[in-house]
């Protein structure tokens, strides 16, 4: 089973990479597991006024905050895993990282900011559901 979790950093992320470390040594099939962390891209013209290197710097930056406490988290538990950074609008970046190959389920965290706040903000894990051709399970 091919698992990706898509995560951000937050405590319900690393509660998201548990939970995917936990249901594939349930799982009699071998297993596969992603971590995938997507960082929003920077306004146009930053990165000419910054420089590559600086870009890619801060991209890097923002990919480790965002797979450190899954990334321990599934080394405590001793699950292999793989990392996967990508740059672009989280929904539709993690709706393609589930499709080539094709994953078997997404898990993610919500941080639920509730029905107003999603209305107003959009929520990457609304759109995700609403988008996803892969099950979704998100854990809060």
């Amino acid at each position: 089973m091919r698992i990706v979790v898509a995560v951000d950093g937050s405590p319900a992320s690393i509660r998201a990479a548990r939970y995917a470390a936990a249901l594939a040594s349930r799982l009699k099939a071998a297993s596969t597991i992603t971590l995938l962390a997507v960082d929003q891209p920077l306004m146009p013209g930053v990165e000419s006024r910054l420089g590559k290197d600086a870009v890619r710097k801060y991209h890097q930056e923002n990919a480790d905050y965002a797979l450190r406490g899954a990334r321990a988290a599934l080394r405590k538990t001793r699950t292999e895993f793989r990392e996967l950074q990508l740059i672009g609008l989280p929904s539709e970046q993690i709706i393609k990282a589930c499709s080539k190959p094709k994953a078997d389920l997404l898990v993610m965290g919500s941080n639920g900011r509730g029905a107003a706040a999603s209305a107003l903000l959009g929520s990457v894990a609304l759109k995700i559901l609403s988008t996803s051709k892969v099950p979704v399970t998100i854990i809060r």
